[in-house]
């Protein structure tokens, strides 16, 4: 009797230490190495394996991030919405987190903000400086807000942040990298690349590698530098992990090659880019792809390329821009299009 009780003690023990690995190579696996198919087969395993209770919120994490990265954006739409729950329920900022970049990721730009609008806490950013995991929150809905065509209320949200970054090697050097991006995308190349000198990419969880080359490719293409612009993003292209930025990289080579007057070039990526299996985001991309073709005199492809922006990224200021462009030249737009 008392070898089986040792016996059940030493299958429970080692049952818990299995789970306990398996659980951590996911996590790995998912948010530093990029192996997302690996990932999910993970989560299957430890859910046939009889996963604790406390571990299926994170399990349901793992999940949508995956889903999120692989392009599907429907599933992990779905998943994001259940696991905001779950992040209320047990007050992490981490779930809520997963759920803001995934709804980033998928266009909805509103329900990322709503999610913090909805969060039952005493304290408000302004209150009080956030942890890490809620400073992650607050860069990430910068994202939100610029997408929306708030770039002054995105570089607020970047002032919270700085008031714990120092102390996150994390926070601080995704901070130079959000910052650097708004800085690129308002006009202003030159402190782009100035924030972008101070960042170090290792610093970073090697699956967003390929976002920071991004990064500079549109400091650069913002002060003119198109060759060298174009060699960041295609260093972008090569490490990409995740299927957004492979579609990024398309369009990114796109803008580039539009800036430096090789349109042809332009509408060749762009048209890469377009027809990508991933589909959420890419509004400007596509509103200045249109603008190419009008420019070749493409006017009726130029109109439908316009017309995507309101299907595929429709709460973006690039909607509203391309619902503008399709008004002023007597195409009726739908009352809740460019939303």
């Amino acid at each position: 009797m008392l070898k089986l009780a040792l016996f059940l003690l030493v299958a429970v023990l080692l049952r818990q230490v299995l789970l306990s690995v398996l659980f951590e190579v996911a996590q790995e696996s998912s948010f530093h190495h990029g192996t997302y198919r690996g990932t999910l087969a993970l989560v299957h395993v430890l859910r046939l394996l009889g996963a604790p209770r406390w571990m299926r919120p994170w399990l349901l994490q793992l999940t949508v991030h995956a889903h999120e990265a692989l392009g599907r954006t429907a599933s992990a739409v779905e998943g994001a919405r259940r696991l905001v729950e779950e992040a209320r329920y047990l007050r992490s900022w981490r779930l809520a987190n997963t759920s803001i970049n995934t709804f980033i990721n998928a266009g909805l730009y509103e329900e990322a903000l709503e999610v913090e609008r909805r969060w039952a806490h005493p304290e408000t950013p302004e209150a009080q400086a956030p942890d890490m995991e809620e400073g992650l929150v607050q860069l990430n809905l910068a994202e939100a807000l610029y997408n929306l065509g708030d770039w002054e209320a995105a570089s607020a949200r970047l002032q919270v942040v700085e008031r714990v970054a120092k102390t996150h090697p994390l926070l601080e050097h995704g901070l130079l990298m959000q910052r650097a991006w708004i800085q690129a995308n308002t006009g202003r190349g030159a402190e782009a690349l100035e924030s972008l000198a101070k960042a170090d990419h290792e610093c970073l969880p090697r699956v967003y590698w390929s976002e920071v080359a991004f990064t500079h490719a549109a400091a650069l293409l913002a002060v003119g530098r198109y060759a060298e612009a174009e060699r960041e993003a295609r260093v972008g292209l090569k490490r990409a992990c995740r299927a957004s930025s492979t579609r990024n990289a398309w369009f990114l080579l796109g803008r580039i090659a539009l800036g430096a007057g090789r349109l042809d070039e332009a509408l060749h990526h762009f048209e890469a880019g377009a027809s990508h299996p991933y589909k959420g985001q890419g509004g400007q991309a596509l509103l200045e792809w249109g603008d190419g073709l009008e420019r070749l005199g493409q006017g009726a492809r130029a109109r439908e390329v316009w017309r995507l922006v309101l299907e595929r990224d429709p709460q973006s200021e690039a909607a509203r821009e391309a619902a503008s462009r399709l008004s002023a030249q007597g195409v009726a737009v739908g009352a809740g299009s460019a939303s």
